[in-house]
């Protein structure tokens, strides 16, 4: 059957012209190239190649027809078509063919749309070796998974592959396939009528199992190539860095400590539900700020982008007493990364035990005359910076023997335990004897 074309663009003078011996144009689909983020895109490089390039063959007006995987692939667009060549027409139909070429569901589109050349300002010169004419690229439908199988089916009944041009048809009933054109030696009136030739990507026809006309929902033309599928490349990865900003560092003494948390995004896809906490130096689970995002305030760590947080710390005696550093715990989930990462800030404690011992006469003569009584009184402070434990006074009285103290009068908390800054006062009494 010759071959119907649809390349019905009114703005465009020239005549299609049919030679027997038609040069064949092999359209082939490349490796897609994958760009990763919030949405990923797979583009799918669209080649040609032509059998024979003498006479500077350059590409011309064509219809590009094509069959994809609409449960794995959607939001088609053309995009990075060969300078000065432009995109027209684009239309396609209703999801229904999955099942007819084999895709992973019965979910399959057919899309058509004109390639509009640029011979006049920028010819796409063709040659034996297949050159880049545009991308045909996708949005990857949430929840597809890898190893990802999603075949482009270029539209080429494979039943008329290296029949010549007469049997140029696509796989639908009245559907002229693909139409490609060319032009030589420089003659832009002339577009010439080629025999093309495609290459699938990842799409095994079946041959003459099929009937030539995918006319029935139950018709089959071949299945999806499940070998060599791609991998999944867009690798989600962060880094979480706690830093201490303000406060002592060593700590000697009660006080507040200020921390800062910065969440990178060091991978190549954007992660969501980034949800960072924090634990204290005492355990409890501490409020972070808001994070302050680098990019666009959206809640959504881009490739890149960090999200940075502030904590702060008040500490405490009891830290100061009990410990020899503290430590502050920040970690970071992700819809992607569910697994915590987790970062820490370690500030050493300097402790300086000491204190001071004042003994005074509070009552008695001085100077001495005469037998009797002498009173005393014995301050001990806490002038470190940790408390002091196992306080034990003792006092050797004038004639050498050990006296007896009071018990320990505390300024603070009575628990035997000498506090930073905190007195005990103990008395004491000796009887001058006449010898």
């Amino acid at each position: 059957m010759m071959k119907r074309t649809i390349l019905l663009i009114a703005a465009i003078l020239v005549s299609f012209q049919v030679f027997s011996q038609a040069r064949v144009l092999e359209w082939s689909v490349g490796e897609p190239q994958i760009t990763c983020g919030t949405t990923v895109q797979l583009c799918y490089p669209l080649m040609v190649s032509i059998d024979d390039g003498s006479q500077s063959p350059i590409l011309g007006t064509s219809t590009m027809r094509f069959f994809y995987d609409s449960n794995l692939l959607e939001n088609v667009s053309i995009q990075n078509l060969a300078t000065g060549y432009t995109e027209s027409g684009f239309n396609q139909s209703a999801s229904v063919f999955g099942g007819v070429f084999g895709f992973s569901s019965t979910d399959g589109i057919f899309a058509q749309f004109n390639i509009i050349d640029g011979a006049a300002s920028s010819p796409l010169a063709l040659s034996g070796t297949a050159v880049h004419v545009l991308d045909i690229c996708f949005d990857l439908k949430a929840g597809s998974t890898y190893p990802l199988c999603a075949p482009i089916v270029l539209d080429n009944n494979h039943l008329g592959k290296g029949n010549g041009i007469a049997e140029d048809d696509g796989y639908l009933q009245n559907d002229a396939g693909v139409v490609g054109t060319y032009l030589l030696n420089g003659d832009l009136t002339n577009a010439i009528l080629a025999d093309d030739e495609v290459v699938h990507y990842q799409w095994i026809d079946n041959g003459g199992a099929f009937d030539g006309t995918a006319n029935e929902l139950s018709d089959r033309t071949g299945d999806t190539d499940t070998t060599n599928c791609l991998a999944d490349t867009c690798l989600p990865s962060l880094t979480i860095s706690k830093t201490q900003v303000s406060g002592q560092d060593p700590i000697t003494s009660p006080g507040p400590l200020g921390y800062e948390i910065v969440v990178t995004n060091d991978g190549n896809i954007a992660l969501t539900g980034v949800t960072a906490s924090d634990v204290l130096p005492d355990g409890s689970n501490g409020t972070l700020s808001a994070a302050t995002e680098s990019g666009t305030a959206d809640g959504i760590l881009s490739v890149g982008e960090t999200f940075t947080y502030t904590i702060s710390y008040a500490v405490s005696q009891s830290d100061i007493d009990n410990n020899t550093s503290l430590t502050n715990t920040a970690s970071v989930v992700t819809n992607e990364l569910p697994t915590a990462e987790s970062d820490t800030a370690e500030t050493p404690i300097t402790k300086t035990p000491s204190l001071t011992i004042s003994k005074t006469q509070v009552s008695g003569q001085d100077p001495i005359t005469s037998p009797g009584p002498l009173g005393y009184e014995i301050v001990v402070t806490n002038d470190g910076n940790i408390a002091l434990t196992g306080v034990t006074a003792s006092d050797v009285l004038p004639d050498g023997s050990n006296g007896t103290l009071s018990a320990a009068t505390e300024s603070g908390t009575a628990d035997g335990i000498l506090s930073v800054g905190e007195t005990f006062t103990y008395t004491i009494s000796y009887a001058v004897s006449q010898s």
